[in-house]
């Protein structure tokens, strides 16, 4: 299948629906012409509130609205999917690597001392360090992180299934507007094969517990990530006309050895994560159109102890003599 893969000008917006070449930060803006969402949005949506969707949301000019932190755990999903996509080049491309023997930040004292031309030796170094690495526009991860990475990377390469499941072409945008809302789909799985697989790349802690397929299906369920592979099925066939052969995950342990699992999602769990895309879809539509994001306290709560407890306390009560 001959697929064209766009590149954007600069300051382009998507206007027509296809595959694109653009930089993560620019899929998750307002890259289009009109409204965009992406899945991360669509399942917000369906498993928050949308005052919490909206509190973050690029469309919002609240001044006063909030950013989303940018974890560790974030950092690193990012540094990987560079890794798939073009090694350890590719994540030094994007990630400034901090040396584990760095010197501590300097204090507010230690600034204040070198300020008034009084500065320690040590804070100078600390100080023109931190200055070095904070002036530069890349993320930035650890020597240690980077070293996870490559292991992973590693660990990858080591397994059959992995190398044909990442055997596509990775981080493509495909863009296409719903018909129902108007709203602009936005869905960038980390590898799309155009002979008809999608698929996405998770990185799993298991913090304990064993890494096996009952922690992946864990973590889908967790965080909908049948709703991500479900919107990236959907925007491959409305844009190839052809539906995917195939839709998974593949899931590897930050543990060593870095094991993987590939896990498949099936045309029923599909059709369910479409049916909760689509919900959220309209969703989102109303509340822009309203302007109004409902939030988790608008209705007020009434507690009530659950049956079994309340006959217990009511036991408790009757032995005492005080029971109502």
């Amino acid at each position: 299948m001959s697929i064209e893969i766009r590149t954007l000008e600069p300051g382009e917006k998507i206007s027509e629906p296809g595959f694109y070449n653009i930089p993560l930060d620019v899929h998750h803006s307002q890259c289009c012409e009109g409204v965009s969402v992406t899945s991360g949005v669509l399942r917000r949506m369906e498993q928050e509130y949308p005052g919490d969707v909206w509190a973050f949301h690029d469309l919002n000019t609240d001044p006063d609205k909030f950013t989303r932190e940018d974890t560790d755990a974030l950092r690193l999903g990012r540094a990987m999917a560079a890794y798939i996509e073009g090694g350890a080049d590719e994540v030094e491309a994007h990630f400034y690597v901090l040396p584990d023997n760095r010197p501590n930040r300097p204090t507010r004292q230690q600034l204040a001392a070198i300020k008034e031309g009084r500065g320690s030796k040590s804070a100078m170094t600390s100080m023109s360090f931190w200055k070095e690495a904070d002036n530069d526009p890349r993320d930035q991860i650890t020597e240690s992180q980077f070293q996870l990475i490559q292991d992973m990377g590693k660990g990858l390469q080591r397994d059959p299934a992995a190398a044909a499941i990442l055997g596509g072409i990775p981080e493509v945008t495909m863009a296409w507007q719903d018909q129902r809302t108007g709203i602009w789909c936005l869905s960038r799985p980390d590898q799309v094969a155009f002979d008809g697989f999608v698929g996405d790349y998770k990185k799993i802690s298991p913090q304990g517990q064993p890494f096996d397929h009952a922690l992946c299906y864990r973590a889908i369920e967790k965080h909908r990530y049948d709703m991500q592979i479900a919107f990236a099925c959907e925007g491959f066939e409305i844009l190839t006309r052809h539906q995917p052969n195939a839709a998974g995950l593949l899931f590897q342990s930050d543990r060593r050895p870095h094991f993987c699992i590939p896990i498949e999602i099936g045309e029923e769990e599909i059709a369910f994560g479409t049916f909760h895309n689509h919900k959220s879809l309209r969703r989102f539509k109303e509340c822009l159109d309203a302007g109004y994001w409902p939030e988790p306290g608008e209705q007020p709560g009434y507690f009530h102890w659950s049956d079994e407890k309340r006959q217990q306390i009511l036991d408790e009560m009757q032995t005492a003599g005080v029971a109502p």
